[in-house]
């Protein structure tokens, strides 16, 4: 296992030196800590980046970083025994560790679940001649998801 964790350690900060990093963690274990209200996700995702406010501190056993959840700070430890996934989330560029990953999670459907749903056909009224309105699709953007958190090393 010690190799292993030497992997995520490198491919971790390998991704970090590039931007974004998404870690995919099993927050059950018993090392992880954080909030109680994700601390029985198998598949907790938490977005990392060097330029975050607050220190992040990677060591080869796990990650140290404190955290805001719903505005309130977090002192967050990851070891990386609880990590089965890292990957950038704009090029999709990662990799998985099939013998970290929780045997009562299937890694297809979690992939599956994680897929952004294409923008949703919302009938707009339309004004014709005579100051009638008609009803046309329209494209609708979603709203961007500004929910994911940021690291400062």
């Amino acid at each position: 296992m010690e190799d292993e964790n030497k992997d995520k350690y490198d491919f971790l900060l390998g991704l970090l030196e590039e931007g974004d990093a998404m870690v995919c963690l099993d927050a059950r274990n018993a090392g992880v800590d954080v909030p109680p209200q994700h601390k029985n996700d198998p598949t907790l995702n938490l977005i990392f980046n060097l330029n975050f406010r607050r220190p992040l501190d990677i060591q080869k056993e796990g990650i140290y970083v404190t955290l805001s959840f719903q505005g309130r700070p977090h002192e967050c430890v990851i070891p990386f025994d609880a990590v089965w996934a890292i990957y950038e989330p704009l090029l999709k560029k990662g990799q998985v560790w099939e013998e970290s990953l929780p045997k009562d999670i299937s890694l297809e459907e979690h992939l599956a679940s994680k897929q952004k749903s294409p923008a949703k056909k919302k009938k707009a009224p339309k004004v014709k001649e005579g100051g009638k309105k008609e009803e046309s699709d329209t494209q609708i953007r979603p709203k961007r998801d500004r929910s994911h958190l940021r690291v400062i090393k």
